[in-house]
Parts: C-alpha cells; sequence; structure tokens
C-alpha cells in the first residue's frame, strides 16, 4: 500500500512538473523608429518564426497616439493567438501597466491582419505588441 501511495505521489509530481513546463509561448514584436520591424523576447520559436509585422501606421487622435498594425501570418498554419499593446514612453518605460487586455486574433495562413490602439496618455511615444498562444 505504501508502494502504491508513493507511485501515485511520483506521477501527480511528474504531471505537476510537465504542466508547469506548459507555458504559454510569448514574443514581443517591436516597430522601431525607422519603421523596421523584428521580433524579440520568445519563450519558444513558434510565434516568432510564424508572425511578422507586414506594416506599421502611427498617427494621432488628438493628443493621443494611435497605431495601426497589419500583422502577417507567414506559416502554413492557421494561428490562433492573443495580442495586446505595450506603450512605452520617451525614455522606454512602461505606460499603464496591465491597462489593457489580451485580445484573441485568428489568422489563417498566409494570411494578414490589421490591428489598432490608441495609446492610453499623451506620454506614449513607443509601443511593441505582444503576442501569446
Amino acid at each position: 500500500m505504501r508502494r502504491n501511495l508513493v507511485r501515485v505521489v511520483s506521477g501527480a509530481m511528474l504531471l505537476g512538473l510537465l504542466s508547469a513546463c506548459a507555458v504559454n509561448e510569448t514574443a514581443t514584436v517591436q516597430v522601431g523608429e525607422d519603421g523596421t520591424t523584428k521580433i524579440i523576447e520568445s519563450n519558444s520559436g513558434f510565434l516568432a518564426a510564424s508572425l511578422s509585422i507586414a506594416d506599421s501606421k502611427v498617427g494621432s487622435a488628438g493628443d493621443l497616439m494611435k497605431v495601426q498594425a497589419t500583422i502577417q501570418n507567414q506559416s502554413r498554419s492557421d494561428l490562433n493567438f492573443r495580442y495586446k499593446f505595450k506603450w512605452l514612453d520617451n525614455d522606454g518605460f512602461e505606460i499603464a501597466i496591465d491597462g489593457r487586455p489580451w485580445t484573441p486574433l485568428s489568422i489563417t495562413a498566409y494570411e494578414s491582419k490589421s490591428v489598432q490602439a490608441i495609446a492610453p496618455n499623451p506620454t506614449a511615444k513607443a509601443f511593441k505588441i505582444l503576442v501569446q498562444d
């Protein structure tokens, strides 16, 4: 009986460790001032290798920064993921930390979709788009 209890506890611990390793993949897509885009920070390579920013536009809505970015799926697979904008001030500090919710997005193989957002306040001077499976 004790041996069975040890097996059950060991199995539960192994299952817990395996599920802890199943962390959501997160990548950050950053659009530079010169219009270049790159994906930085990736826990695994799938989203980083599959997504790119095909185009981005920055404008204003009153005194707030307004952004439109076109996310392109470069893979043969349909992708279902979530995204959100991260706003940065002139010094690169994040504004309104956790102020925006994750938004689900589905993009079929080789498709592009545009996403838009308006900065939470006038101090926003740059942005990142976070994607997560």
